[in-house]
């Protein structure tokens, strides 16, 4: 399911902006996939999203996926 070279392109990048292009050159449009990715290129944390912050599920999944991608390029998920 997991493509190992959209991983390693990922494990590149070092801005916001480099991770939604890469997935966007990749033709990832989901969110939830976009999480999944970046969970896989920081070694498959334990993740827990607590509650639900907004109503619509297009909103939630757009805060899950900029929490996981400022996650990401900080690093403080190490």
């Amino acid at each position: 399911m997991y493509k190992p070279f959209l991983i390693g392109e990922l494990k590149k990048c070092q801005t916001g902006q480099a991770v939604d292009s890469v997935f966007e050159k990749r033709k990832v449009a989901n969110l939830n996939d976009r999480t999944e990715y970046l969970c896989r290129c920081m070694g498959n944390p334990q993740v827990f999203f607590g509650g639900k912050e907004k109503d619509d599920n297009e909103k939630e999944s757009q805060s899950r996926y900029v929490t996981m991608r400022s996650m990401f390029i900080t690093g403080s998920w190490r």
